[in-house]
């Protein structure tokens, strides 16, 4: 018997009789671990599975929110009519498993706080060894509960409100000391310490570094809300009316400002993005869909209203927490883990500012480097709807239908912008799918209003 790799390649002249007795396997077997139902018919550069480990093989790894491995979870997980359970290990894997073939189902159950067994995963096995990544949308921490001094709280004091409110003209505050503790097994930017609080009750503190050129790119603050003059100078520029570039912005935003503060009340005034994983996962071409599926995924995030339900476009067949759209808080995480694996796909998968355009978008909004949209959009409003007036005017027709061109190609953005049609503006902007979000309708009310306040 030779040596040969698993999974093998199939090479020219190779046969699968040949291939199985150089493997020491059977025919049967490589037949069946692969799925081919004519062992005649095999294709140069074709992949086999040379084991059952290889071909059915499942594992299942459990991270938190910080991609901190959660030990000693208790789970159950179903396959083939049998029932295995036990405590998730330190490392966040629970044992490998075998299934019988590709169809096998998978369910995997873990146990809350309170006792209760939620399902967490319904997949199916599949051709190939999978790798199930279930990542919280909390945060776990491994200590002990102390006893609470009598002076202290009972609940936690609220940060003192912040004198100076997102978005505000102003200097950036400076940045927060460089974190310090016990670094994450998966991401040393991420630490954890023990301290005490005022009254002498036990803190946990978990803080996080945030890479250099994110603080780099959020030093270029100077604030400032958008004038009316501002306004009118942009729609003047694309030949439209104030009130559409305002309904553009309510509905992107949100109605939200443009800014938030880091640490909820003191730290960085930065701009209000939103985390595409699915962006992400074309940019690096599915490179990180495999560890990552939280921040890179060819599928993008689900609407709250989704959570828990069955979706075969899932990593683990149905919606997870780290499957739904977030706060900005949550949206931030989520850029600062991609950020760490590809800088450059991480900023081009968000969308940035009142206006909410793609990083990817950054040449239709004048700016050949990448970095230098994203300062203008870390330094004010004023900034982002200049570059609101370039998306507008130069992002080309698109077709209404990819895989149907005799549909032809909708109107462009800046035709849509002129002659107030707001099922063109919601294509242009959001894509064939803005009827989901009703992004039409949303404009269009958001424009009547702000017409009728004028």
């Amino acid at each position: 018997m030779m040596d040969v790799t698993d999974p093998y390649c199939v090479r020219r002249g190779d046969t699968l009789g040949a291939i199985a007795k150089r493997a020491g396997k059977s025919v049967q077997d490589l037949m069946h671990w692969n799925g081919i139902k004519n062992q005649n018919l095999l294709t140069e550069g074709q992949s086999l599975y040379l084991s059952e480990e290889k071909a059915f093989g499942v594992s299942v790894l459990f991270l938190d929110a910080l991609r901190n491995p959660i030990e000693n979870l208790l789970y159950k997980i179903q396959y083939d009519g049998q029932t295995k359970s036990g405590t998730t290990s330190a490392n966040g894997f629970l044992p490998q498993m075998v299934t019988h073939d590709a169809k096998s189902r998978v369910e995997v159950w873990i146990q809350d706080l309170q006792g209760h067994w939620q399902n967490v995963c319904n997949q199916t096995s599949d051709f190939g060894h999978k790798l199930i990544t279930l990542v919280s949308s909390s945060v776990v921490i491994k200590g002990e509960t102390e006893k609470h001094p009598p002076t202290a709280p009972v609940r936690p004091e609220a940060s003192p409100a912040s004198k100076s409110a997102p978005g505000k003209a102003g200097k950036q505050p400076p940045p927060p000391p460089a974190a310090s503790g016990t670094p994450s097994k998966n991401n040393p930017a991420v630490k954890t310490k023990t301290t005490k609080g005022k009254q002498g009750q036990s803190i946990v503190q978990i803080s996080v570094d945030i890479p250099e050129g994110l603080t780099g790119l959020f030093d270029n603050y100077v604030g400032g809300e958008i004038t009316q003059e501002q306004w009118e100078e942009a729609a003047e520029r694309i030949d439209c009316e104030t009130e559409v570039l305002r309904a553009i912005a309510e509905v992107e935003s949100g109605g939200r400002i443009a800014f938030w503060r880091l640490n909820k009340a003191d730290g960085a005034n930065i701009p209000a993005i939103l985390y595409e994983r699915h962006y992400f996962s074309k940019a690096t071409q599915n490179k990180y869909d495999k560890d990552h599926p939280d921040i890179s995924w060819p599928t993008g995030y689900r609407k709250k209203d989704q959570l828990g339900k069955k979706d075969t476009k899932m990593s683990d067949g149905q919606v997870d927490a780290d499957d739904i759209y977030s706060d900005y808080a949550s949206a931030y995480l989520r850029l600062i883990n991609a950020y760490r694996l590809d800088p450059n796909a991480a900023l081009k998968s968000c969308s940035w500012g009142k206006f909410q355009i793609m990083g990817d978008n950054h040449v239709l909004c004048g700016e050949k480097e990448l970095a230098n949209f994203v300062k203008k959009m870390c330094t004010s409003e004023a900034a982002q709807i200049g570059l609101l007036a370039e998306f507008i005017r130069n992002k080309p027709r698109s077709w209404k239908n990819p895989k149907n061109k005799v549909l032809g190609k909708e109107i462009s953005l800046w035709d849509a912008v002129k002659t107030k049609d707001w099922a063109a503006i919601a294509f242009n902007y959001n894509g064939p799918g803005y009827k989901t979000y009703g992004y039409d309708t949303k404009l269009k009310n958001a424009y009547e209003k702000h017409k009728q306040s004028t």
